[in-house]
């Protein structure tokens, strides 16, 4: 991890908690500079900005204390006739196909440590050699196909 990135995670973490104590302080001054600031954080940055910078913070925290980094292929519950399928962490589609065993499928490559396979799919959302990040929507998986949905991971 880039140690920029990792000096940023720690500056929003104290502003946030700064934030926090500012807010249940009994000074009314203080009190009234926490809200401003939060005032200005709601003109400057949308909700996605906030979840975007909130993820990526449990990423960091998640990988400074060892615990896994991705994400789930698949919805648990489908609703409606197709569910989207995600990347589990962020990489480059090096392979998109069909063949028999897998039918339509995806290969994810992330980096130097792990590739996930995606097979079975309804509808390919991307292409080779494009940059995908965790999350993103690659694909569709629908029942009707009559087939299984296929996920592999695997750590080099």
């Amino acid at each position: 991890m880039s140690r920029k990135l990792m000096i940023q995670t720690c500056i929003c973490l104290l502003l946030i908690t700064g934030i926090a104590f500012m807010k249940n302080s009994q000074l009314d001054i203080i009190q009234t500079s926490a809200d401003a600031v939060l005032n200005r954080m709601s003109v400057s940055y949308t909700k996605e900005d906030i979840k975007y910078v909130a993820d990526k913070a449990i990423d960091v925290f998640n990988e400074l204390t060892g615990k896994p980094i991705y994400g789930e292929p698949i919805d648990k519950i489908y609703e409606g006739d197709e569910t989207p399928v995600y990347a589990v962490a962020g990489g480059r589609i090096t392979a998109v196909g069909e063949n028999e065993e897998i039918g339509r499928y995806i290969r994810i490559t992330h980096g130097d440590s792990s590739e996930s396979l995606y097979g079975n799919l309804n509808d390919i959302k991307v292409t080779t050699p494009e940059n995908v990040k965790k999350g993103q929507i690659i694909g569709t998986y629908s029942e009707a196909i009559g087939r299984e949905f296929y996920y592999s991971f695997k750590e080099f």
